[in-house]
């Protein structure tokens, strides 16, 4: 259901032609803002399902009770997320680990990955490989077999579905040259299947469900074979200049995301108040309530670790594919503290019913 950015991270002046002029009003410059007493975080969204977390946080009192008030920057044409957050225009924003987040890094630009806002682990992703259905064959391998010379698209060629489709062929014995890769957005995919432009694709939710619905497609694989227990994250929580600056303010937003998380997990997983969970999911997404009950949830980690080895491994494999000039440091990149700190304060999570776990 997350969007991946149409175009690698651009380090461009934020208020000229990547971000609505009215978002930048909104937004309003870098000092601090109150709002009924609370201090007003501005979140770079989309308003999408991949947002939950914060979306929990919000509609459960959760940010209100360390003082906080989160404000909806709504972003056009492949904002500079990196740069809004630099340049204190945004406090907090997703952003796919695509090149463009390690790029920033090198390029001096001051943010930090601080959590997951979206990721896989076996069993559940809203990321998925759907192929027409005359090929698809009962297993994922065949189905390879099938496809290969065939046309697979993808959301962008800068995207992290790249590296998980490669991660996929691969295991199958197969590998991206063996097929035809071609850039279709997400929204754009259902109709590229319908005039037969593609064969199969890595489709985000609600598409791939909109695409079941209709015939065009059957779901191959959940793309999380090989995929550790503990998850890959596919979108980060980035942090802008001011939540690195000031630390409470940080951990304060933190500890409330990682309510919210946890309750959406508590929700969608364990069955814990699941209505009230896809109302307010369906609401702030302003989407149909039965399709958001009926497509392949997103995971969002409920303690919000984050894995530098596998971060470590995705910029190898951008480097290798030529989308990063160089490696950065990664672990100038990761800042686990707010995480920590949150953790401390709440304890490992137990998923709804009292046993341990990730939903």
């Amino acid at each position: 259901m997350n969007r991946p950015h149409r175009h690698l991270i651009a380090i461009v002046a934020l208020c000229s032609t990547l971000i609505a002029p009215a978002a930048c009003k909104a937004a309003g410059g870098s000092s601090t803002t109150k709002s009924g007493g609370l201090t007003v975080i501005r979140i770079g969204s989309e308003k999408v399902t991949s947002d939950a977390g914060i979306f929990m946080a919000d509609h459960l009192g959760y940010f209100k009770k360390v003082g906080l008030k989160v404000q909806y920057v709504r972003l056009a044409n492949a904002p500079a997320i990196t740069n809004a957050l630099a340049t204190g225009d945004l406090e907090v924003a997703g952003a796919s680990l695509a090149p463009g987040v390690f790029s920033s890094l090198n390029s001096g630009l001051d943010i930090r990955l601080v959590g997951d806002k979206q990721s896989i682990r076996p069993g559940v992703s809203a990321t998925r490989f759907a192929v027409k259905p005359q090929y698809d064959k009962g297993n994922i391998k065949a189905t390879l077999q099938a496809l290969r010379g065939k046309r697979i698209a993808v959301h962008s060629k800068l995207s992290i579905q790249v590296f998980m489709l490669n991660n996929l062929l691969a295991r199958n014995g197969m590998s991206l040259n063996d097929f035809k890769i071609v850039p279709v957005l997400s929204p754009d995919q259902i109709s590229a299947f319908k005039g037969g432009s593609i064969d199969a694709a890595v489709m985000l939710e609600p598409f791939l469900t909109q695409g079941v619905r209709l015939g065009l497609v059957k779901m191959a694989s959940d793309m999380t074979e090989g995929t550790p227990q503990s998850g890959e994250v596919l979108t980060g929580l980035l942090y802008g200049k001011k939540l690195i600056e000031d630390k409470k303010l940080g951990d304060d937003f933190m500890l409330a995301y990682m309510r919210g998380v946890r309750a959406y997990n508590d929700a969608v997983f364990g069955g814990k108040d699941k209505d009230k969970a896809f109302d307010i999911i369906a609401k702030e997404t302003a989407k149909p309530l039965d399709l958001v009950k009926n497509t392949f949830p997103c995971g969002l980690e409920p303690d919000q670790q984050l894995d530098v080895a596998y971060l470590k491994k995705l910029q190898d494999f951008y480097v290798g594919q030529r989308l990063l000039t160089r490696p950065a440091d990664v672990s100038k990149l990761v800042d686990t503290s707010y995480a920590d700190h949150a953790r401390a304060k709440l304890g490992p999570y137990k998923a709804a019913g009292g046993s341990g776990g990730t939903g």
